[in-house]
């Protein structure tokens, strides 16, 4: 199967993407454990909230403002972050190609945007193309579509060092990924930490304190790690522990986009929260985000298109998909 043109997501192409920003401020977050550098690219403006306390205190004393002051003349705020793991790449190759229609107006299938372009205006913007560029590194093509399902286990979880599939989720049973390893996979940096199970309150990696710190800084109102979820519906994956209202929020932007990818002829599964708190729930790294600036962040888990069961999505269905996420969110958090 032939890979398309405007299909762009790896090191290289993130790095070529890089030289050509114009419009939106381009910089360097931080290197990654293996030495890459990991970018952001912010279109619109940084709010400065002249802070008086920490989310957590301001919490505490009930008056959020004194962390974040989002009243008066404020411009809603969005984070997109590509590449969490180095073998789930799709939604890389949708924030590079949203670059191009924020930088130019057209995607590099040279297709026109109008519609995202005129949303972009109405809110501000943040794209990291690949929080995980060591991850990425370590997988050898560009695209998952037509692999296997062993292929993209391999991959993104690696092996044993006897040679076994380290798979999923025994994968997480050990972390960092260090000792019984044979083939380190995408899903770490080059130190083993899986970015979505740091210790969050004293994180091991150099990529999950640049996060943080960008994060606390632009308190986004919606932070989404862009995921795939091998061959599974499209799908948000909520943040445990959450606050009713950002389980509102969610529900009223969940029920938009499913309408919208259903007017597309595109399927889009709604998960519930949780079930009534009952056993373990992850703490990972989309609830550690949400609790350290009171916001929802939330993964964003689409089909990989791999050759296997009865639901493989194209490249066209992919990518669709993704644009289509940026659509509603710009959409939802113009007007909400």
């Amino acid at each position: 199967m032939n890979v398309p043109k405007y299909w762009k997501g790896s090191s290289a192409d993130i790095e070529k993407a890089m030289a050509t920003i114009k419009k939106g401020e381009k910089k360097v977050l931080c290197r990654s454990a293996g030495g890459e550098n990991i970018y952001a690219v912010q279109y619109g403006d940084v709010k400065k909230f002249n802070r008086k306390a920490n989310f957590s205190s301001a919490a505490g004393a009930g008056d959020v403002s004194c962390y974040a002051d989002k009243s008066g003349d404020y411009k809603k705020n969005i984070l997109l972050v590509g590449t969490i793991h180095g073998a789930e790449f799709e939604g890389t190759v949708a924030l590079l190609n949203l670059i191009q229609i924020l930088e130019t107006g057209r995607d590099f299938a040279m297709n026109e945007h109008s519609e995202l372009t005129e949303l972009a205006e109405s809110v501000n913007i943040c794209i990291i193309p690949s929080i995980n560029p060591d991850g990425r590194k370590k997988v050898p093509f560009n695209s998952m579509v037509s692999k296997s399902y062993e292929d993209m286990r391999y991959y993104n979880q690696g092996t044993w060092a006897d040679g076994s599939l380290a798979g999923w989720p025994e994968c997480k049973k050990l972390h960092p990924m260090k000792g019984n390893v044979g083939y380190l996979g995408g899903y770490y940096n080059d130190d083993g930490i899986n970015l979505m199970h740091d210790n969050f309150f004293k994180p091991m990696a150099e990529e999950t304190k640049a996060l943080f710190d960008l994060v606390d800084l632009l308190v986004p109102d919606i932070t989404v790690l862009l995921h795939g979820g091998a061959n599974c519906v499209n799908t948000l994956l909520k943040p445990a522990y959450a606050p009713m209202p950002i389980k509102k929020e969610l529900a009223q932007f969940e029920a938009m986009h499913q309408k919208t990818c259903k007017k597309e002829g595109l399927d889009f599964k709604i998960e519930p929260f949780d079930f009534d708190n009952e056993g373990i729930k992850s703490f990972n790294l989309s609830s550690a985000l949400t609790h350290l600036c009171g916001e929802p962040c939330v993964v964003y888990e689409t089909n990989q298109g791999l050759n296997y069961g009865n639901y493989m999505l194209s490249y066209e269905e992919i990518y669709k998909h993704h644009l289509l996420l940026f659509k509603t969110l710009l959409e939802f958090y113009k007007n909400v």
